[in-house]
């Protein structure tokens, strides 16, 4: 058995990492999206492997495709709740009163390499989903109120959005988890 040359992938691989970052931070890609096709750039073993990562890229979004979630949303007696592909904007707030606030980015649109969201409830919790290896910080101010962050312990994919959470309770919780 002879040993074939595998010729090093390593700027392959670090091209078509940028490749989709370019699309992720077009709103080709959610960071969900994003997130697969990183792992998959990073095990490939061939230059087919590689190339499969990283065809069919979407076509860039337009308006009409996406739901843009509005820079303020306020609720009394009722949840916010977003999730599936939605465009989401840095310095989004989200309020709810006697109800929950619930974000799902897994699907998001994230065109900005930092994204600022102030959410706050008063009797109701701030719950928040993202992808595993998308870094996120969080700020909270709990009155009567836990502070539960429960993500993935993966190193952060280079070229993901960082997600800033600044999140304020009273009489409810603030959770971030982390979901494939």
């Amino acid at each position: 058995m002879t040993d074939e040359l595998v010729p090093n992938l390593q700027p392959s691989k670090e091209a078509a990492q940028h490749a989709l970052e370019r699309a992720v931070g077009q709103g080709r890609l959610t960071l969900d999206q994003f997130t697969e096709r990183v792992d998959l750039v990073w095990q490939a073993e061939s230059l087919a492997e590689l190339e499969k990562a990283t065809s069919g890229l979407p076509a860039p979004i337009e308006d009409s495709n996406v739901v843009v979630v509005g820079s303020v949303r306020h609720s009394v007696f009722d949840d916010v709740k977003r999730k599936g592909r939605f465009a989401l904007r840095s310095g989004t707030t989200v309020s709810s009163v006697f109800g929950d606030v619930r974000l799902d980015l897994r699907d998001a649109v994230i065109t900005e390499s930092v994204v600022d969201i102030t959410g706050s409830t008063f009797f109701g919790d701030v719950k928040v989903v993202v992808p595993e290896g998308v870094q996120v910080e969080v700020e909270s101010s709990l009155f009567f109120g836990a502070e539960k962050i429960r993500v993935a312990e993966v190193p952060r994919i280079p070229g993901s959005p960082v997600i800033r959470l600044r999140a304020k309770t009273f009489f409810g919780d603030v959770k971030v988890t982390t979901k494939r």
